[in-house]
């Protein structure tokens, strides 16, 4: 198996200190960034990136990318050797062939195969935290399932069905056959204004398929993941394999909440999925990737509770303490934090799922996402 090693130029101290002090919007490396690196099954582009950059997600640049241009050489297995170098001035990965031990340097005007995922290849990001989320979750526009067609019953009066059962369903306004029949969980509401619903989580209940079209439709239960009843309804079954990612940071200035953490939790770690309250309506895209942040908040003034104290010790004076209410004082307010990164990887019409791929602090429902 050939050893994949990452090596950082040399004699590039002066260099290096320039760097560390470039704007935000330029590639920095690590300071302390190892020289080598074995990759073994299960490392992602972003993981090696991790290591020698301080902004990880801007590993397609080094690789010589742009937004435009999604197109990978080569993909990377465990074993090949992949060099970091500096070419005027910026870092540059390219790959180096064991067999002729030559060095394939990549640049945007190489042509090779899009970045997909492979069981022998590495992925752009872990594509285990989010493969649940795309073979069997989503979210649904209120306006598309109250036109969605509804499971009516069956003709024995059964109201559970399950695999391999025949049951009539509304009509279908087009020629959709393959459908996934979904429950309709928690209402996802846009946190500037309650009253809107910006979609419901949908809970997969079946695979089902159109067996005779019409008013109503028979369909037939091909797979189950519980029982499916009346009233549950049918979306036109979706791609489930991960799309080409290419992170990037949006081009215009975005704005988000977080609407929900999905699986239940009040607070989100690093590989948990998000519920931003913006979608495809606002410009966001597959691979974008937003600073999550802690917001502001206020809190008892230091120099309040310390007049308090004195004032107790006192026998109940008012003074500075009584001073602090009247005019208002007595509470500080504490800025607004960064608090990690956000990957976008599934995008639906006003909300967007983001996988946590960073973060210091559990993150909240009501915490902003905004331009890394």
């Amino acid at each position: 198996m050939r050893t994949l090693i990452l090596i950082a130029a040399l004699g590039l101290s002066s260099g290096l200190g320039l760097w560390n002090s470039a704007r935000a919007d330029e590639i920095r490396l690590k300071e302390n960034a190892p020289d080598r690196h074995v990759v073994v099954k299960g490392d992602t582009l972003w993981d090696i990136s991790e290591k020698f950059l301080k902004d990880p997600w801007k590993w397609p640049e080094v690789w010589g990318f742009n937004k435009a241009q999604i197109k990978n050489p080569h993909l990377i297995y465990p074993g090949d050797v992949v060099l970091l170098t500096m070419e005027g001035g910026k870092p540059r990965l390219s790959l180096q062939e064991g067999r002729f031990n030559e060095t394939l340097k990549l640049s945007p005007s190489i042509r090779g195969e899009p970045i997909v995922i492979k069981e022998a290849g590495i992925a752009a990001i872990p594509v285990a935290a989010i493969a649940g989320l795309l073979s069997k979750g989503g979210v649904g526009d209120p306006a598309d399932l109250a036109n969605a067609p509804m499971i009516l019953g069956s003709s024995d009066e059964r109201v559970m069905f399950g695999a391999g059962d025949s049951v009539y369903a509304g009509k279908s306004g087009g020629d959709v056959v393959d459908w996934r029949v979904v429950r309709l969980g928690q209402a996802l509401k846009n946190p500037n204004d309650p009253k809107e619903v910006l979609a419901y989580e949908m809970i997969h209940v079946a695979d089902a398929r159109t067996e005779k079209a019409g008013d109503p439709q028979l369909i037939r239960i091909l797979r189950t993941e519980q029982e499916v009843l009346e009233r549950d309804r049918l979306v036109p079954a979706w791609k489930t394999e991960a799309p080409q990612y290419m992170p990037h940071a949006p081009a215009q200035p975005v704005d988000a909440r977080v609407v929900a953490a999905l699986g239940g939790p009040v607070y989100a770690g690093a590989w948990m999925t998000l519920v931003l309250d913006k979608g495809a309506r606002d410009g966001i895209e597959e691979g974008h990737v937003l600073a999550l942040f802690r917001p502001s908040r206020s809190m008892a003034d230091p120099k309040c509770i310390r007049a308090d104290k004195i004032a107790f010790l006192a026998g109940g004076g008012r003074g500075h303490a009584e001073d602090c209410k009247q005019n208002g004082n007595d509470k500080t307010t504490l800025p607004e934090t960064r608090n990690g990164l956000a990957f976008v990887y599934r995008v639906f019409n006003k909300v967007a799922y983001a996988l946590v791929m960073k973060t210091i602090e559990p993150v909240a429902v009501g915490d902003p996402a905004r331009n890394p």
